[in-house]
């Protein structure tokens, strides 16, 4: 027995052509689904930019507004501060002195000044000295008779670091010299900072 076909009868469409709502053929998406592709892979994108930016801004950070205390240098009759930061430093005024041992024999003052960022600012000072505060001259006459006169020095500055408008910290650099002074010759030997 032979099924004849209808003449009259419709074939039925093949399922590709109207795919059902919830299923998927053929590499086609709903668009719903496509949509949420594109969005995770926009957050995605923007999580990734936001981390590299977070680290370039924390290498630069840790690099250049890093806060250093700036150096101090004695050099025959200049002081030199050395700014190594990228920012101004702003000292106040300050008074240094020179001792003979444990006495103080001369103070020098050092006027408010500006170490501009990354430069060095060299001050001249002048100092009086005098043995008048020393108790003990029998030493002293021993040191002026060999010609050598060892004296120490020393001064603490107060200023105000400004890195790049962003960073304001104060900071107080010091410094401590020995020195011996030849008396005959005018000159200082074995000048030692720290």
């Amino acid at each position: 027995m032979q099924q004849q076909e209808d003449p009259q009868g419709k074939p039925l469409a093949p399922v590709q052509d109207y795919p059902r709502s919830d299923m998927e053929f053929g590499g086609i998406k709903p668009k719903s689904l496509r949509r949420e592709e594109k969005s995770s892979k926009c957050l995605v994108y923007v999580l990734t930019i936001t981390v590299v930016l977070g680290t370039i801004l924390l290498t630069f950070g840790s690099i250049f507004l890093r806060p250093r205390t700036p150096g101090f240098k004695f050099r025959s009759v200049q002081i030199a501060v050395e700014n190594t930061n990228f920012g101004d430093f702003r000292f106040d005024n300050t008074t240094g002195s020179v001792s003979c041992g444990l006495v103080v024999v001369g103070e020098f003052k050092i006027p408010t000044g500006r170490a501009q960022a990354r430069k060095t600012e060299r001050l001249n000072v002048s100092v009086d000295v005098s043995s008048i505060r020393v108790p003990n001259t029998t030493s002293l006459s021993g040191n002026i008779s060999s010609g050598i006169l060892e004296l120490s020095s020393h001064v603490k500055l107060s200023g105000k670091l400004n890195i790049m408008n962003i960073m304001k910290r104060r900071r107080h650099p010091e410094m401590t010299c020995f020195m011996k002074l030849n008396l005959t010759g005018s000159s200082v030997h074995d000048l030692t900072c720290d």
